[in-house]
Order: structure tokens, then sequence, then C-alpha cells
């Protein structure tokens, strides 16, 4: 569990950082192009959540355990688009992408590695199922928060 919380400080320390290497980028990007990115990337996880709640509430139980689980691997997927979408920008502006793959990378297979849910149990024991929520949430947060300051500054020209 210790290992888990150290790449969830890794993760959002190269978001943030990936986030200000785009925002650096300000006037060399496609404003269109940005605008209709950020706009997916924000309402997806959304319309994810949805779907995801009205499966658990109608299909499932232990709430308890799977929410945490579900949250944690979607934030994942969330990291890593958002470094797909970051390394699509920044690729050729000669910028060092190579905090982007790691952040992409490292993501993916975090989120490969969680989707089993016996392998997530293995890592997280039902007395600590809220550091896998805490670390989910923080994630998502600042995964949002990184997109409304790219949507502000790099779209107010």
């Amino acid at each position: 569990m210790f290992v888990a919380i150290i790449l969830a400080i890794m993760l959002s320390f190269l978001s943030i950082l990936n986030a200000n290497k785009l925002i650096g980028l300000k006037g060399q990007l496609s404003i269109r192009s940005l605008s209709i990115q950020t706009v997916i990337l924000m309402v997806t996880p959304i319309v994810a959540l949805i779907i995801l709640s009205i499966v658990l509430i109608n299909f499932h139980s232990l709430y308890q355990e799977r929410i945490p689980h579900a949250l944690l691997v979607l934030s994942m997927w969330m990291l890593m688009t958002n470094s797909m979408f970051i390394y699509r920008n920044i690729k050729d502006k000669n910028r060092n992408v190579i905090t982007t793959i790691v952040l992409g990378f490292v993501s993916f297979l975090a989120a490969i590695y969680l989707t089993p849910l016996d392998r997530y149990d293995k890592l997280f024991n039902s007395h600590y199922y809220v550091v896998p929520l805490a670390i989910s949430l923080i994630s998502i947060v600042i995964t949002y928060i990184n997109l409304i300051r790219i949507r502000k500054v790099c779209l107010s020209m």
C-alpha cells in the first residue's frame, strides 16, 4: 500500500508538470482543437461515473469495495488519456516529452494491473479502502484542475 501512495504522489506531480508544459505553449496551439479536446476530456469521465453508478447500484453489492476500486481505475485511465492529450500537443514543439511518456506508461500499467478486483484486493484490504478512495479523488481533482487551467490560460487569447 505504501508503494501505491508513493506512485500516486509521483503521478500527481507528473500530471501538474505536464500541464505546465502545455500551458507554456500558449499561443502556439490550435485554439479550436484544444477547446474540443478539453471538453471531451472533461465530459467523458462524468458520463463514465454516471454509467458506473447505475451499474453498481443495479447489479452489484459490496459497495465499500467496488466504489473505491472503480474510482481508482477511472483516475488511472484519466491520467493516461490526459498524458496522451498533452503529448499530442507538445510533441512537435521541442518540449521534453519524457515525463509525459512516463506518466502515460505508468498510469496505463497501473490501470491494467488494478482492473481485476482480485489484484486490487491484494493491494488494498478491507480495512484500508479509504486510501484508494482518497488517491482516486485527489487524482481526479488534480486532473480536472489541470484541464481547467489549460482551458483558462490557453483559450483566453
